[in-house]
């Protein structure tokens, strides 16, 4: 692993009254180990300090870095290299720095009980349980090179799957893999690993920060879960992470979607959804009523988990232009099958509210057609460099 850098607070290795903690050192041996080059951050004032109170053969182990707008600037420049980059934060400064450089904070608090853990990083951080985790967490962000399924439809809807997510007649070890990621990313709170999570966040973070297709958007949501008290689904959590690093800080906002009643669960019905159609999410589902002012001439992304036939991603499409929006991305981790149906419906009424509609008609893609490549056949290997981390 090359061109990695983590960015840690100084109370990692330090005390308040800057004396070295000595065993801590071991934690620049694992991500030396890992060809990770691991920085210090801390004011300017106590910066050379610091550095000479380190032991001689730490030097070039530990950079030590000051919060100037220069080192912001400097980090900036990398991450545009291609460089990825993180920060392990302890207080609100470590949070704050981490915002304006718009990297991915994570939150060691489980890892100590000799400092506590600012607010800001408890809130926004990612939560680890070893710093191992951070180190996979990089791996996994330089695994993800080609989306498994992606259809433009012009220059106004597209949708993306990272992930091929059939297990059927799948080797042994793929099907593993995409076994664990299903249950973490479905499984209720109490099913899943945290750990997982993380990983599955460094693969989204890869797609949408190294892809400039998605630079345009304005608003990042979710779809909702077919239970309308399920508001804290896995989804949410990688959805909300990915916002506050692309936006640059912790401002917060209402979810796009609301599902205002419960719908019966589409991947239970698999034969009903093909003749129902979309007509149960718009029997459900609503723009919130809160951003009735703020959609219009917006480029909305919405995350999703996974997507079969594409009738969720259909009412999405048609409940968000009928409230105005430019362009809708529906991104999902994963796709089950090579079919996919456009939808024709016409939607009446105020979506954000009470609406009416009527099918009109599809058009059915089932696998790649001529020179259209919506599949890519290379996916299926890809995802087996996950097998190591999980």
């Amino acid at each position: 692993m090359t061109n990695k850098l983590i960015l840690i607070s100084k109370l990692v290795f330090f005390t308040e009254e800057n004396e070295l903690i000595e065993k801590n050192l071991r934690i620049s041996d694992l991500f030396n180990d890992a060809n990770v080059i691991l920085a210090i951050v801390a004011k300017q004032s106590t910066i050379n300090i610091l550095k000479s109170k380190l032991p001689k053969e730490y030097n070039k182990k530990l950079k030590l870095l000051d919060r100037s707008k220069e080192t912001k600037a400097k980090i900036k420049d990398l991450k545009e290299k291609g460089a990825i980059i993180g920060m392990i934060g302890i207080v609100n400064d470590d949070a704050i720095f981490s915002f304006h450089c718009k990297i991915p904070l994570f939150n060691p608090e489980s890892l100590s009980n000799r400092v506590t853990v600012s607010e800001k990083v408890k809130k926004y951080g990612l939560p680890i349980f070893d710093f191992k985790n951070v180190i996979d967490c990089l791996k996994a962000y330089e695994i993800h090179k080609e989306n498994y399924f992606q259809m433009i439809f012009g220059d106004s809807f597209s949708v993306i799957s990272l992930n091929n997510a059939n297990t059927h007649y799948r080797p042994e070890e793929e099907a593993r893999v995409k076994n664990i990621f299903e249950t973490n990313l479905k499984g209720t709170e109490s099913r899943r690993d945290q750990r997982i999570l993380l990983l599955l966040l460094f693969h989204l973070i890869n797609e949408v920060t190294t892809n400039n297709y998605y630079e345009k958007v304005d608003y990042w949501g979710t779809f909702p879960s077919s239970n309308p008290q399920n508001t804290f689904t896995s989804v949410s959590f990688l959805k909300e992470a990915v916002r506050v690093i692309l936006n640059g800080g912790p401002r917060t906002g209402p979810e796009i979607l609301i599902r205002h009643q419960q719908m019966q669960s589409k991947h239970s019905s698999g034969a009903i959804r093909l003749k129902t159609k979309s007509n149960s999410d718009f029997e459900t589902l609503i723009v919130n009523p809160i951003l009735k002012n703020s959609i219009k001439g917006k480029v909305i992304c919405i995350i999703d988990d996974y997507i079969t036939n594409g009738y969720s991603s259909e009412a999405v499409k048609h409940v968000l232009f009928a409230a105005g929006a430019k362009e809708v991305i529906f991104l999902s981790f994963g796709k089950f099958g090579k079919k996919y149906f456009s939808t024709n419906y016409v939607i009446d009424g105020d979506v954000y509210s009470k609406y009416s509609y009527e099918f009109i008609g599809e058009e059915l893609y089932e696998g790649n057609i001529g020179k259209e490549k919506f599949y890519n056949p290379n996916n299926d290997s890809e995802i087996l460099n996950f097998a190591e981390l999980i």
